[in-house]
């Protein structure tokens, strides 16, 4: 005896679901009440149904039964016999059943004298497909995307016989057809892309629907041509000087070099890899960068050969080189301390000391000077490059010759200079809104400015005076002007303040003329210094444990490159930038770092009352600390970026 258990709400309906999934008549059906709960917000009943083992009777039964099924989606069905049930036919979601004319909404019983059609709700969807180019704005690559949405179609599943059919239908998608290549090649020259067109991704694309940002087109990138080269055929270094990011070249670079021969080849200029056209994915050329071209010249003691790829040596001597040019100059070497029975060395070619400079005593180059020992109480002044391996105490060291004086001279004018423009500006503001008496004279106005907001107008006015008298070509006139209508009761003088404009215009000129005057760079290496001045019209490398309590200026940038070197007390000033180690100290020594309001100081170590100045403006640093990166904003404002020590 088999048993198959019903539960609903209520006996009624377990009873109706028991006829429906045997296909028996109620009062065929032979069960027990298991369970039946008729509380007022739940209700179940379960009931267990008898099924008995078919035999003669029982198949006879069923025989009886109408039936309807289902063969190639068409529905067949076959009358009840002697008593029996008829078949029945349900709902379908997806599917419109119309029985004799009438949709069905629920059950509905059938025989074979009964018109049932079949019917799927009307579907406008047509399978679509599309094709999106995606150009780059540079027009150097090129995506595509597909997509595809099919059409659904229906079709009715076929059934055999039973005595109540619920219909089950299939579904199916049907697609537009994939791509071709010349589809989508045609597409891409339509949006005007002809080149660079990469063959594989194309027929990834007529392969697979629904591609996503496919790569299908690439430019081709121009390659610059190289920059020619020098090969260096003197001292330790032969190959190219280094260049940073921005272009600039390290001269350091290549070292220290040798004394050489009357027709040595001293460097060989190399040419460059030629660059490479590019082209983007619409087939327009895209020209490359030509290489800048170098500098290549002989300017004394030696000269270019005939083919312009040489320079040689005319004489014995020591080459260098600098900002293109070579040099040869001969070589005046001390084998000895300069002291009182040498004398003062005073050389117009390269000087080399190979021991100390003693008390008293002056060194002076016309070129390159390299010091080999230890300076104390001295003077070294070259105009090329100064080389001093050993300590400097109490001593001036000046790198550029009249050019550091003349630097001195430009920078105290270009400060007169915006001083001078600021001071109009306040006259201006002041004559706008009436801040003075109308019996006040530009005069007596300017005047007041200088004694109460422009106070380092005398002072820079004192230095011009002194550097001019320097000057081969001293301008009598700028200073006689400053002189009668600038300092003391001189602006009592001025009658208009548009005499300013003309004495700013007089300092402009000054400064052109003196720029162009300046000789290339000096700079100067140096390993520690004490009680020190050192100038120089190029850079400033500190090698060796640093400087105490000196005064150091460059024209360019400063450099300490031994880690954990000092700066400790004095000023050093730089119109660029300084790079440090470690400056001031635990004890809080003053120390100032100075540079133009365009330069940047980076530190390592920095402590307490270390003074950061740009141009005019200074800050102080109030506590210790490291990683030190200070600069001048968009807002003229001094930004110290630092992290605690």
């Amino acid at each position: 005896m088999n048993e198959k258990i019903y539960s609903a709400s209520t006996i009624e309906k377990c009873i109706l679901k028991a006829t429906k999934d045997l296909g028996i008549a109620k009062e065929d059906l032979i069960y027990k009440i298991i369970e039946e709960k008729k509380g007022t917000f739940i209700k179940k009943a379960v009931i267990n149904v008898i099924l008995q083992k078919e035999d003669e009777e029982s198949n006879a039964i069923k025989q009886k039964q109408g039936t309807i099924s289902i063969n190639d989606g068409k529905i067949y069905v076959s009358d009840p016999k002697d008593g029996g049930l008829p078949a029945k036919i349900n709902p379908s979601k997806n599917l419109i059943i119309k029985v004799n004319g009438e949709e069905i909404q629920e059950e509905v019983e059938v025989f074979s004298s009964t018109n049932i059609e079949t019917s799927f709700p009307e579907d406008d969807t047509i399978p679509k497909r599309t094709l999106d180019i995606n150009v780059f704005p540079d027009k150097m690559k090129v995506y595509i995307s597909t997509e595809f949405t099919p059409k659904k179609i229906f079709k009715i599943k076929d059934c055999k016989d039973v005595q109540n059919l619920h219909i089950e239908i299939e579904e199916k998608q049907l697609y537009s057809p994939l791509y071709n290549e010349e589809e989508i090649i045609e597409a891409l020259t339509k949006v005007g892309v002809v080149f660079g067109i990469i063959d594989e991704q194309i027929k990834k694309l007529t392969k697979i629907k629904n591609q996503n940002h496919i790569l299908v087109a690439e430019g081709l990138l121009p390659i610059d041509k190289e920059e020619d080269y020098i090969s260096f055929k003197f001292g330790k270094d032969t190959n190219k000087f280094k260049e940073d990011k921005s272009g600039t070249i390290d001269y350091k670079s290549i070292g220290s070099v040798e004394a050489i021969k009357k027709g040595d080849i001293i460097a060989e200029k190399k040419a460059g890899k030629e660059g490479r056209v590019g082209k983007n994915v619409r087939g327009v050329d895209l020209p490359y960068k030509p290489a800048k071209a170098i500098i290549f010249k002989a300017v004394e003691g030696c000269y270019v050969s005939e083919e312009g790829d040489k320079i040689i040596s005319s004489i014995d001597g020591k080459p260098s080189f600098r900002n293109g040019a070579f040099f040869v100059k001969p070589i005046h070497e001390v084998p000895s301390d300069v002291n009182l029975k040498t004398g003062n060395i005073k050389f117009s070619g390269e000087i080399v000391v190979k021991g100390n400079v003693t008390e008293g005593m002056k060194v002076e180059g016309g070129s390159t000077v390299v010091i080999q020992g230890a300076v104390e109480s001295s003077e070294i002044v070259s105009k090329g490059d100064i080389n001093i391996n050993g300590n400097i105490i109490l001593s001036k060291i000046y790198g550029g010759g009249k050019d550091v004086l003349k630097i001195e001279y430009i920078q105290n004018l270009t400060v007169l200079l915006t001083t001078f423009e600021s001071m109009v500006k306040n006259i201006l503001e002041v004559k706008k809104f009436n801040l003075v008496g109308r019996d006040t004279g530009d005069g007596e106005l300017i005047k007041a400015l200088i004694d109460s907001k422009f106070k380092n107008i005398p002072r820079l006015c004192m230095n011009i005076i002194k550097y001019a008298r320097l000057d081969e070509d001293y301008d009598t006139e700028l200073i006689d002007i400053l002189k009668k209508n600038i300092m003391g009761f001189g602006p009592l003088n001025i009658k208009h303040f548009s005499e300013i404009d003309d004495i700013i215009s007089r300092i402009k000129d000054k400064i052109e003329i003196l720029n162009n005057n300046l000789n290339l760079p000096s700079n100067i290496s140096i390993s520690y210094c004490q009680d020190s001045d050192v100038s120089s019209s190029g850079n400033i490398i500190f090698k060796g444990k640093g400087e105490y309590i000196s005064n150091i200026s460059s024209n360019n940038n400063i450099y300490f490159e031994q880690p954990g070197a000092i700066a400790r007390g004095g000023k050093i000033k730089a119109k660029n930038e300084i790079r440090a180690r470690v400056v001031g100290s635990p004890g809080s020594v003053f120390t100032t770092l100075s540079v133009e309001p365009s330069g940047h100081i980076y530190v390592d170590v920095a402590y307490e009352n270390t003074i950061f100045a740009f141009g005019e403006k200074e800050n102080i640093l109030e506590i210790a600390s490291k990683d030190v990166h200070a600069y001048v904003d968009s807002e003229g404002e001094i930004v110290i970026d630092r992290l605690k020590l």
